[in-house]
């Protein structure tokens, strides 16, 4: 098992997620700050799954006797290697950590890089969930945002993942580039929604350090809507999807009942987990421990049969809490007291005023045990953790 960790918080379950970072992508998008390499020869994609063999048999020691609930495979744009590769992986992690029965094993897919031949591949080698990195549904938002497909591709590859056999399929989209109107919204929804994926990723489009978007940013370019924008075409993304028969169940991530992103869910449930590939993370509840993002670095270590270079960090009692608080106050669940109670005491006594008063401005529900935050509730989770915690 995992370091045994102190803190009740901070528990090493016997039921683990694992993460995968393929960080090969056709493109690098002007606003990914996410770890990728461009346009890697084929040898390279060809024998990047042997280094995840590798890293696996050298860090599997450290995670005996626990299962795997969940699987992604994220990137870069994982849906490059073949359906063989994912195969070869996902035995060698059933051997290591027997999956759970009925586990999710997702991969990360971009249109144009995925047929109806390699989505039924991916499909047999054991893949049961497909997230596919559309980010918009309007051919100039995706030019501006670097996408390398268009909108007719991106319903293809929805359209082929549904001839392929899957029925647990979520959907990226960016929001809050310049132009973007409740209008345009409507239109990208008339598209989407008739497709029913399952489920529907917004995520708020950041200036990042070190990419294009804040090169030109820094040029006087302006790259993005105001904060006040973006959670105006958010408050009105909630009310058609709403309609639609989603739910809000994250700050970013809306689904079909019974649809949510277990993996997700993992995560913000402070779950332990398990990062392989370049950049990836691990997290046992108290210690988190990273590869550094240098493919090269990785492979030379472990061509020599070492661990990849990294780095970790070791959480205190009171970041533990930290964390908490915000990822609680970033789910539709909200945060409960006696949850809290059981992992870090009882709750400083002028929480619940503060809780009364967020209700009474209409942010959430809180009937004296959980403040369950609302759709305004969900999209202030930072600010309204800073406030518990200030």
């Amino acid at each position: 098992m995992p370091e045994t960790l102190a803190h009740p918080s901070a528990l090493v379950a016997d039921t683990i997620g694992v993460y995968v970072h393929v960080p090969f992508c056709v493109r690098r998008c002007v606003y990914c700050a996410f770890y990728s390499v461009a346009g890697a020869a084929p040898q390279t994609l060809a024998d990047f799954p042997g280094r995840v063999l590798t890293e696996l048999s050298l860090r599997a020691p450290q995670w005996q006797g626990v299962r795997a609930g969940t699987v992604f495979f994220g990137g870069g744009t994982p849906s490059l290697l073949d359906p063989a590769d994912i195969a070869r992986l996902l035995a060698a992690l059933q051997v290591e950590f027997p999956f759970v029965p009925g586990a999710e094993i997702t991969l990360e897919a971009n249109p144009g890089t995925v047929t109806l031949d390699s989505l039924q591949g991916y499909l047999q080698a054991g893949i049961n969930r497909l997230s596919l990195g559309v980010q918009a549904l309007d051919d100039e938002r995706l030019r501006f945002l670097g996408r390398v497909h268009d909108c007719a591709q991106a319903r293809e590859a929805l359209d082929l993942a549904r001839r392929a056999g899957f029925d647990r399929i979520s959907v990226d989209l960016i929001v809050g580039s310049p132009g973007e109107t409740a209008a345009g919204w409507d239109r990208e929804f008339d598209l989407l929604l008739p497709l029913r994926p399952e489920g529907v990723s917004f995520y708020g489009l950041t200036v990042e350090e070190g990419t294009q978007l804040a090169r030109r940013a820094g040029m006087g370019e302006a790259v993005h809507l105001s904060p006040d924008e973006t959670v105006d075409l958010l408050l009105h993304a909630a009310g058609r999807l709403r309609q639609a028969g989603y739910h809000h169940y994250e700050v970013s991530n809306w689904a079909l009942p019974g649809a949510e992103s277990r993996h997700n869910q993992h995560y913000w449930r402070r779950g332990s987990y398990l990062g392989l590939g370049p950049s990836a993370h691990s997290f046992n509840g108290r210690v988190r421990r990273w590869n550094l993002p240098d493919l090269a670095a990785y492979t030379q270590a472990l061509e020599a049969g070492k661990l990849p270079p990294g780095e970790s960090e070791t959480l205190s009692d009171e970041e533990i809490r930290t964390e908490w608080v915000y990822l609680a106050l970033r789910q539709a669940s909200g945060l409960n007291f006696g949850q809290y109670a059981e992992l870090f005491g009882p709750a400083p006594p002028y929480w619940k005023a503060m809780f009364e008063s967020l209700a009474g401005r209409g942010m959430g529900e809180f009937d004296g045990r959980a403040f369950r935050p609302n759709d305004h509730g969900l999209l202030l989770a930072d600010e309204i953790a800073a406030r518990l915690l200030a």
